[in-house]
């Protein structure tokens, strides 16, 4: 009950900056930004973020035995719905279970996958965010240079400790307890008999499918700086592709650093503010291109929600007609 309160003070707290962000920004100005990129440009940063989603899931599929890319699409599709729209961990442990039912592989191998999926992802937005800071350095002059030094440090603290939790065993063992319990809860888990961190470990022992998830998840990142772009050019914003990889890659690194605030209310919000103010870009078209994102987001995520929600319900009932015949 506290952590759920806590959650909610969290999220209302993200909300409410944001609320107050976009007033000192402008309404009216922000609106007729938005108003600006239209359906059009809505449509086609869907189309991008499909594009980002695809390269993921060919990732996940590459460190996974024996579920077809379809399932690891259709999981990936989950993932990333149920992350934005509801909260990290559940998107992962939500996507873990969509793959060990669209797969077939059990519900083992696809926490195990889904680990090292998450784990190279990290790895891939640490390289992501150097880079998105090493193109924002020139626009900083001697005397903000330390400071931004020290934020996308503290951004990266967290993505680059998440790696590193998935190589300790003490760590596995623990989240194997954990996935446990909650595969009781959902009818699938890792099970009693499996061992999650030599699972874990027999992945990280192929190097070429490790590589393989590292770049194309690397590429994936660059498909939110496309969108940025697309949306500037839009809007009229003096953006270029570089600056959106800039701009992309330290709104992103300062989400997963608040990986406790719901939906990064607020978060996302202020990053594009402080970034975007790097790049010359005015609060209203800053706050208008993160509400674009997630328009985006609530497009794509949502049905995604809705799609499993519907699955597991049918499997529900399923599952109780059986038991009363």
């Amino acid at each position: 009950m506290i952590r759920r309160i806590g959650t909610a003070a969290a999220f209302f707290a993200g909300v409410t900056v944001a609320v107050v962000l976009a007033i000192r920004a402008g309404i009216k100005p922000i609106l007729h930004a938005i108003a600006a990129v239209g359906w059009t440009g809505l449509v086609e940063t869907c189309g991008l973020q499909l594009i980002s989603v695809f390269l993921c899931a060919a990732a996940w599929w590459a460190v996974t035995d024996g579920p077809a890319f379809r399932a690891c699409f259709l999981s990936r599709w989950i993932r990333d719905g149920a992350t934005t729209l509801v909260g990290p961990a559940i998107g992962e442990g939500i996507s873990a279970r969509a793959l060990a039912v669209l797969g077939g592989g059990g519900g083992g191998a696809a926490a195990a996958t889904t680990i090292v999926d998450v784990a190279v992802e990290a790895l891939s937005q640490a390289v992501y965010t150097l880079v998105a800071f090493a193109l924002l350095f020139h626009h900083l002059g001697a005397g903000r240079a330390l400071r931004w030094e020290l934020i996308v440090a503290a951004s990266l603290l967290p993505i680059l400790l998440m790696f590193a939790v998935t190589m300790s065993p003490r760590a596995l063992g623990a989240g194997q307890r954990l996935a446990e319990k909650v595969g009781r809860l959902f009818g699938a888990g890792p099970g009693a008999g499996f061992d999650l961190a030599k699972a874990v470990e027999a992945i990280y022992r192929q190097p070429a499918r490790i590589g393989s998830a590292l770049v194309l998840h690397t590429i994936a990142w660059t498909t939110g700086a496309m969108q940025l772009w697309l949306i500037g050019r839009a809007i009229g914003a003096p953006i270029t592709l570089w600056d959106g990889v800039a701009l992309h890659g330290l709104v992103c690194a300062a989400r997963s650093a608040a990986f406790i605030v719901p939906w990064a209310a607020g978060v996302q919000e202020g990053g594009f503010l402080l970034v975007g103010a790097v790049l010359h870009l005015s609060p209203a078209t800053a706050i208008a291109m993160s509400l674009v994102l997630r328009g985006r987001d609530v497009v794509l995520g949502a049905p995604a929600i809705l799609a499993w929600y519907a699955a597991e319900a049918r499997r529900g009932l399923a599952r109780r007609v059986e038991a009363g015949r």
